[in-house]
């Protein structure tokens, strides 16, 4: 299974979803390809800094891909059974983005509750989605995920317009939320959400949660599609 994060908009924690889900996928036994395809290499990074950790699960892949035929090819190579392929999309509007979309089987959106950030969102869905259908000739599911949640974006008035522009897009949105936890941001320094000694089971439920509802998704737009 192929799994793209993308949105054209950089600090959106779109990385941390991706590490969270990694982390998810090698936890149930899947073994796991990272695909940096954003020139930041934030994911490469982690890779790194979880073996000089000692955290590096032995099922954990990364390529470094810098052009979207990198992209592509990775893509094919590492999909297969009990396999997933993450890849991690420049934060702006490039070829690598639409490589990234072309490849994957269903695109993850991380959407932080921002004015821009949620335009980018549906430049996505609306624009950039709908391009790659079209040139690979089959459909592309897609879900939202909220991102850096605090207790306030859940209840404040000011974000009710913001919400509405999410939901009445008509993409799916992953019934759970990612909150503003320490736990995400240690992830940078080497970790998985599994590798503490007290690992955060509330980080832990909500990751495995936006993976379920990420499958659930795929598995419903298949059967639609057939």
């Amino acid at each position: 299974m192929i799994i793209s994060a993308a949105i054209p908009k950089g600090g959106t924690g779109k990385s941390t979803m991706l590490r969270s889900l990694a982390s998810v996928a090698l936890h149930r036994g899947y073994s796991v390809t990272l695909i940096d395809g954003d020139r930041r290499q934030n994911m490469n990074r982690w890779f790194q800094m979880l073996g000089e950790a000692g955290n590096r699960p032995d099922r954990l892949q990364m390529v470094s891909a810098m052009t979207p035929q990198e992209i592509l090819d990775a893509a094919a190579i590492h999909n297969g059974e009990r396999s997933v392929v993450l890849i991690d999309t420049e934060g702006t509007t490039n070829d690598n983005l639409m490589a990234g979309l072309f490849a994957a089987d269903i695109v993850v959106v991380p959407v932080y509750f921002a004015l821009d950030d949620v335009t980018a969102a549906i430049q996505i869905t609306d624009h950039y989605i709908p391009l790659a259908v079209e040139s690979r000739g089959r459909p592309l599911p897609a879900i939202f995920v909220l991102t850096k949640q605090t207790i306030i974006d859940g209840r404040a008035r000011a974000l009710t317009e913001l919400r509405a522009i999410i939901q009445a897009n008509g993409t799916p949105i992953a019934e759970h939320v990612l909150h503003n936890r320490v736990a995400y941001r240690d992830l940078q320094t080497g970790q998985t959400l599994y590798s503490p000694a007290v690992p955060d089971a509330k980080a832990i439920a909500e990751s495995e949660g936006v993976f379920d509802d990420l499958l659930q998704t795929f598995i419903e737009a298949t059967r639609n599609a057939a």
